[in-house]
């Protein structure tokens, strides 16, 4: 019997009999392919993102809001959406580009590894965080709840543009797969001496 690596790379495997066997509880961890990965990781954003704006717009245009600041709430929502589309320029998206990057490289591997382990604890962190800003005394105070309704929504619009990066990856053709070569995408023709032109053609040297 001999340690193996299976495809992926994500479970050690131990060699028995001539066949592959996955050692201990890792045989109850499923697999995915590349694909599968993407959706996943796509539909784990679009959750985070519909849970962020349903509740950031739930503090903006509240009743209350809308009494103090009338179509101000307006420009407050403009200025989240704002806030959002420049934190996911500069960062969200180059993050989502290299999470699919490490997706496609792993191909079929562990599914719970489809993010790096630091980012799972992000993710716990984020919505702990969440979870203490929802019961801080922030949401006593019109200002503190106008700032989570902010925030909220920036970081949900965020995630929403960030997210067409997994969604376009995960409904388009995987890179590396492989297939019949279509007409006119074969191999480029050969080239050769012409002593005829004095010069390189190409075509069939025949």
């Amino acid at each position: 019997m001999r340690a193996a690596t299976g495809p992926g790379g994500c479970y050690p495997q131990t060699m028995e009999a001539g066949r592959p066997r996955r050692a201990g509880w890792r045989r109850l961890t499923p697999r995915a392919g590349a694909r599968v990965q993407l959706v996943a990781a796509a539909l784990v954003w679009a959750a985070a993102t519909a849970m962020l704006l349903v509740r950031g717009f739930a503090y903006i245009l509240a009743p209350e809001e809308y009494a103090r600041f009338g179509f101000g709430i307006a420009l407050i929502a403009l200025v989240a959406v704002s806030v959002g589309v420049v934190k996911a320029r500069f960062i969200l998206v180059k993050y989502a580009s290299r999470a699919v990057t490490r997706i496609r490289t792993r191909g079929r591997a562990c599914f719970f590894g489809l993010f790096a382990w630091s980012s799972w604890v992000f993710i716990v962190v984020m919505m702990g965080s969440g979870l203490l800003l929802r019961h801080s005394p922030l949401v006593g105070s019109w200002w503190g709840r106008t700032l989570l309704g902010v925030l909220y929504v920036a970081v949900g619009t965020a995630l929403a543009i960030a997210d067409v990066v997994f969604w376009r990856a995960a409904l388009g053709r995987v890179r590396g797969a492989t297939g019949p070569i279509r007409p006119g995408e074969g191999a480029p023709a050969a080239v050769h001496d012409d002593p005829t032109s004095g010069g390189r053609t190409r075509g069939d040297p025949s």
